[in-house]
């Protein structure tokens, strides 16, 4: 875990408060790489949430450093594929 958050710390985003913890990162979802795998990405479209804790959709939207036009995700305890979404339906559903 220490790992991860050094590196999303120095190659993408880290949100700690009390009550949420969030490490995300811009990437490319056309990408024949997995999201996990894409460091500094020059072509970015989309946010990937490799981990969210105790937060919902809505906190890390709020917090996302700029906007990208997908925003992504995938459920590793339902063994659920990679899932993107359109930003901006989400900020209007938020």
């Amino acid at each position: 875990m220490n790992r991860d958050i050094a590196t999303y710390a120095a190659h993408g985003y880290v949100f700690i408060t009390p009550n949420s913890f969030l490490l995300g990162k811009a990437v490319n979802s056309k990408s024949e790489v997995h999201p996990q795998d894409q460091w500094n990405v020059e072509d970015a479209d989309a946010w990937y949430v490799n981990m969210a804790v105790g937060c919902g959709v809505s906190e890390f939207i709020n917090r996302i450093p700029y906007p990208l036009p997908l925003v992504g995700w995938m459920r590793q305890l339902k063994n659920q594929p990679m899932r993107w979404y359109d930003l901006k339906r989400i900020i209007r559903r938020k």
